[in-house]
């Protein structure tokens, strides 16, 4: 399945540690995305959740579909087949997977526009190092300040490539992501599209960038904490209200 951009874990010893770090228990309902043979939803099962599984390979649907019969028809395990990108999610309050990486960045704000408790999500640990970078890093880029808007996110293991089949060429980093809204701003669209114009020129000034005075003009978006992103969005909506006011 490397096509999908998705390997599978192998390590019995990574599955249950995943499962653990979770707390899966009887009445949590898990959203489990890219199940593939089905290694982490057997062990999600074993402790008493149900489980939402989204598989877009079909020959691993139809699988699934023999493998967790039982659970099927009674109710514990609802098995959808398509692209986890485009379908609706039912409502769950726990999401763990060992998702495609190709689709690391859209289902995780996908995710994130959702009510949930806890996340335990497998990524490739290039792209988790991005998600907890400090400003001042190489590795800090705006979906470090978009994610840290919704959610904090913590590393809990690096889990080596002789973990998965097919071997993949890079580390993975298993991640804990739990929701929770640190700071408010006035506008998040603006705050959202400024983020995004701000590193897509991250080595010039604040400043030249945006051609006008505001807090934080002489720095580059880099060394600015998201706290501070935030202040810069705050001030640009207040002034574009107060120009409306004046005229």
């Amino acid at each position: 399945m490397k096509r999908l951009g998705q390997v599978f874990l192998k390590d019995k010893r990574i599955i249950s540690f995943i499962v653990d770090s979770g707390r899966v228990g009887e009445g949590d309902t898990v959203l489990e995305i890219g199940p593939g043979p089905g290694n982490l939803t057997s062990e999600i099962l074993s402790r008493g959740a149900n489980v939402i599984s989204i598989e877009k390979s079909l020959e691993y649907y139809q699988l699934l579909q023999v493998l967790f019969r039982e659970e099927i028809e009674s109710g514990r395990l609802t098995l959808i087949h398509g692209d986890a990108v485009k379908v609706d999610f039912p409502g769950f309050n726990k999401v763990i997977s060992n998702i495609p990486y190709s689709i690391s960045s859209p289902i995780t704000f996908k995710l994130l526009k959702h009510k949930f408790d806890l996340g335990i999500i497998m990524y490739q640990k290039e792209f988790a190092q991005r998600l907890v970078a400090s400003p001042g890093t190489p590795e800090y880029s705006r979906i470090t300040v978009n994610v840290y808007y919704f959610a904090d996110v913590e590393i809990l293991r690096i889990v080596k490539r002789g973990s998965f089949r097919p071997v993949p060429e890079v580390d993975s980093a298993l991640v804990k992501i739990v929701p929770r809204k640190k700071f408010s701003v006035i506008d998040e669209d603006l705050y959202f599209e400024l983020t995004k114009i701000l590193f897509s020129q991250r080595r010039k000034t604040i400043r030249k960038i945006l051609g006008m005075d505001v807090p934080y003009g002489e720095k580059r978006v880099e060394e600015l904490t998201p706290e501070q992103i935030a202040e810069i969005s705050d001030y640009i909506t207040l002034k574009k209200n107060e120009d409306k006011i004046h005229r």
